[in-house]
């Protein structure tokens, strides 16, 4: 892909501390690559890989992406610099992760709705689909063995 950007600095920078981290513009170059395969390679059996694919500029991707992958871009780059000071990690970059992945568990199971440039909902194209005869007991498996008022001695 050509163009792997897709969180602006701008998104990026607001959610830094101004105190301690600022992005420039050729710090994030690796960080957004990085954020786009990982977030592509996620939805990747949810959406059209033309979809997919149409996200190459801020400009073209879902607020909602964009929103996970300045996360995603935040929490590392933010990650780096607080680990040049000490061997712990950053419970403000670990946070950032942690709600990227939830909402990108959140988009793939349909409980958040990717809007297009305008406003348009992208359906998910493929995804998970369980039915009962995924679970165990289910009525294919006749009477049950046990009841709840069943007293056992």
């Amino acid at each position: 892909m050509a163009n792997e950007i897709l969180a602006s600095l701008d998104d990026i920078n607001v959610h830094l501390p101004d105190d301690k981290a600022r992005m420039e513009d050729s710090e994030d170059n690796e960080l957004q690559i990085d954020a786009a395969r990982y977030i592509r390679s996620l939805l990747a059996g949810f959406f059209s890989s033309a979809t997919l694919v149409s996200w190459d500029s801020p400009a073209d991707t879902p607020e909602l992406i964009r929103g996970i992958a300045w996360r995603l871009i935040a929490s590392k780059y933010y990650a780096r610099l607080y680990t040049e000071d000490t061997a712990e990690v950053s419970d403000y970059a670990q946070w950032l992760y942690n709600q990227a992945n939830v909402m990108l568990d959140q988009v793939r199971t349909g409980i958040l709705t990717l809007l297009d440039t305008n406003d348009t909902p992208i359906p998910i194209e493929g995804g998970i689909s369980l039915e009962s005869d995924d679970f165990w007991p289910n009525n294919s498996t006749g009477e049950p063995h046990f009841t709840t008022g069943l007293i056992l001695s």
